[in-house]
């Protein structure tokens, strides 16, 4: 057992103790093992509503364990992806079927060989197990400018996930490196549809509709995750650096991390408006 996948499993410990209140851990004998309730990968969003609906439903009838969510991401991922994905299943949990926050875990569980998402049932004491292929990182590249994570600034419900999941673990990493710069990159959205109609002599026209966000959307977006970044994480105001990256088809924020001295990310839209170029 590598010593990354050491660390997943005592942090996996860790987090079920943290749960547990001081005495239910040793008042008992033996400890019931957790239970692996699902594991899935990618799914499409109504998918993982409908897999979260039934652990919220076991976990109402077993009033004794605790649940966790454990993602795992890829080594070609960015690094908020597995952060992302269990803060948008607790955030469901919590905000939609009403558990407790005090019974559900979010647990990063960094690389594995591919995109995976488990949902566990833990008695008290015990500690769900980490996949064989998964590991905690002993290397972090921290002298090169890296992007974070990239997400879209809105869903469209409770279980799409968008950059706002990101923003717990994105200030975890910028607290690890004290002297490095935040960059937050927003792009408005700009977006053309086209479709063919037929008039009342059956003649065919194309129709188009185009999606087009103020110049001030990216601005007001970059100052509210700035505020909540520095209000809620108590992330230094001072640390980070806001960019207008202009136009994309959908849109989104990019979270960078920048050490000293390194250079400064470049935008890449890929949507111009005409006059706003």
């Amino acid at each position: 057992m590598s010593k990354g996948h050491v660390r997943l499993a005592a942090l996996l410990f860790a987090a079920s103790l943290s749960l547990c209140s001081s005495g239910s851990v040793f008042a008992q004998a033996e400890v019931p093992a957790a239970r692996k309730f699902d594991e899935f990968g990618d799914v499409p969003a109504s998918d993982l509503a409908a897999r979260l609906d039934n652990f919220a439903n076991e976990l109402q009838t077993q009033t004794g364990a605790k649940g966790f969510m454990i993602a795992y991401r890829s080594r070609r991922d960015l690094p908020g992806l597995s952060g992302r994905l269990v803060s948008l299943m607790r955030n469901y949990l919590v905000e939609t079927r009403g558990l407790a926050a005090e019974r559900v875990a979010a647990v990063d569980g960094g690389v594995a060989g591919c995109v995976a998402q488990e949902l566990w049932l833990v008695p008290a004491g015990a500690a769900p197990v980490p996949r064989a292929d998964a590991y905690q990182s002993d290397f972090e590249d921290t002298d090169s400018t890296r992007k974070y994570d990239e997400a879209p600034l809105d869903a469209q419900d409770s279980y799409h996930n968008t950059i706002y999941d990101s923003l717990e673990g994105y200030a975890n990493a910028l607290r690890k490196e004290p002297r490095s710069t935040a960059y937050l990159v927003a792009y408005a959205q700009y977006y053309i549809s086209e479709w063919q109609e037929e008039d009342e002599r059956g003649r065919k026209r194309t129709r188009r509709s185009v999606e087009l966000d103020p110049p001030a959307v990216a601005a007001r977006a970059l100052r509210s995750f700035k505020n909540v970044l520095a209000r809620k994480y108590a992330i230094s105001p001072s640390r980070f650096k806001l960019v207008n990256g202009g136009y994309r088809k959908w849109a989104m924020m990019e979270l960078w991390i920048v050490p000293r001295g390194g250079h400064a990310p470049i935008p890449t839209p890929n949507a111009f408006p005409k006059g706003r170029r």
